[in-house]
């Protein structure tokens, strides 16, 4: 199985298509963080397990932006004989999925991180 870690922020309708808000401004804010989200996938926290370079190296985000929310996703699609496995990764002599640890990582600190990125490009853009 695959692992596919996402999150969302809708926006307010004042941010709709014809609002007074360039939407395209907060591209490259969630293009740094999710650069940043696969950064600590691979080596955040006690990194993901050198055994398993090819999961490792696996690890991706994909973004958008529309008028109603922001997306980020976090995936992991490694395959060893035609099968996702990231999902199953544990370090020797635990039963922790690590992709838990990634996820944890990324509810604790890199989302609240975007957010508070987020907020702030878009004040920044209202003020002109």
């Amino acid at each position: 199985m695959d692992v596919n870690l996402s999150t969302s922020r809708q926006l307010s309708p004042i941010f709709e298509a014809g609002g007074t808000i360039d939407l395209d401004v907060l591209r490259p804010v969630l293009e740094q963080h999710a650069a940043s989200m696969v950064e600590d996938a691979r080596d955040g926290g006690g990194g993901w397990p050198v055994d398993t370079g090819i999961s490792r190296d696996a690890w991706r985000a994909e973004i958008d932006v529309s008028p109603s929310e922001l997306f980020v996703s976090l995936i992991n699609e490694a395959r060893q004989r035609g099968r996702g496995y990231a999902i199953y990764i544990h370090r020797a002599g635990s039963r922790r999925l690590v992709y838990t640890e990634v996820q944890e990582r990324l509810t604790l600190n890199l989302i609240p991180a975007l957010q508070a990125d987020i907020a702030v490009t878009l004040a920044e853009t209202m003020r002109g």
